[in-house]
């Protein structure tokens, strides 16, 4: 009888662990359809727990689970946060390389061009009401900031900018891309600033270039969005070059 009862009180840690498990494959389905992109906080723990039919004491576990493989981020006063599937470690290595200029720029553009082509036809074909008009409101807040009276201002310009790119990489509807692009956020906001370094109409030819590929998404033309957006490179990448060149 010992025996037995020793037997019956060991089996619910495993069915606690297994509901932990599937707890947080819930979650990262929740994360990877796009419910909670990256950068988003997760609702409230009670809130979460109720949604996922589960206890608050496996909701944690599951969590746990997340933080430890790096998925989210637990804050103390602000709650939990959805992190990039990229590992910190693998975008810190990269960032290293550029800032010690081990690394051309000049790739960061390239790989940029690549994703951004194929994203900025498929949000075309995928456009609605809402991305567009969240599109028009990341171009009129970069606007109202063009002229860069202050560095608050072109901080809130480079924000507008980013957000552009990445309203782009969630009207993909495909969740790697959108993980991709904020792998990349942190290089596109130094490709921004290092933009206006370089180029002394950035503004001008920024908005020009933005709103260009506004009216093509809008006018459902993905041919003539890639068009804008390889125009807004070649910009780029021949300041680049001369920016090598004078390094020389």
């Amino acid at each position: 009888m010992p025996n037995s009862q020793k037997s019956e009180g060991s089996k619910p840690a495993p069915i606690t662990r297994r509901r932990s498990d599937e707890t947080s494959r819930q979650l990262l389905a929740l994360i990877f359809e796009g419910h909670f992109p990256p950068g988003s906080p997760l609702p409230p723990e009670r809130e979460l727990a109720e949604t996922l039919r589960v206890s608050r004491p496996t909701l944690r576990e599951a969590l746990n689970k997340l933080e430890a493989k790096g998925l989210i981020e637990r804050r103390s006063k602000s709650g939990n946060y959805v992190c990039t599937a990229i590992p910190p470690s693998t975008r810190d290595a990269i960032e290293d390389l550029l800032s010690s200029d081990i690394v051309e720029f000049s790739n960061v553009v390239e790989i940029r061009k690549v994703l951004e082509l194929w994203a900025v036809s498929r949000a075309t074909e995928r456009a609605d009401k809402r991305s567009l008009a969240a599109l028009q409101k990341c171009l009129a807040a970069m606007k109202t900031t063009a002229r860069f009276r202050t560095p608050e201002q072109f901080a809130r310009h480079s924000e507008a900018d980013l957000r552009f790119h990445q309203t782009i990489a969630e009207m993909t509807g495909n969740p790697i891309y959108v993980h991709l692009f904020h792998f990349l956020a942190n290089l596109i906001s130094r490709s921004i600033t290092l933009s206006r370094t370089l180029v002394g109409r950035y503004a001008e030819q920024s908005l020009k270039v933005h709103g260009q590929l506004l009216a093509a998404i809008e006018s459902g033309d993905p041919a003539k969005a890639r068009k804008a957006l390889l125009d807004h490179f070649a910009f780029v990448e021949k300041h680049l070059w001369s920016r090598r060149l004078r390094r020389k």
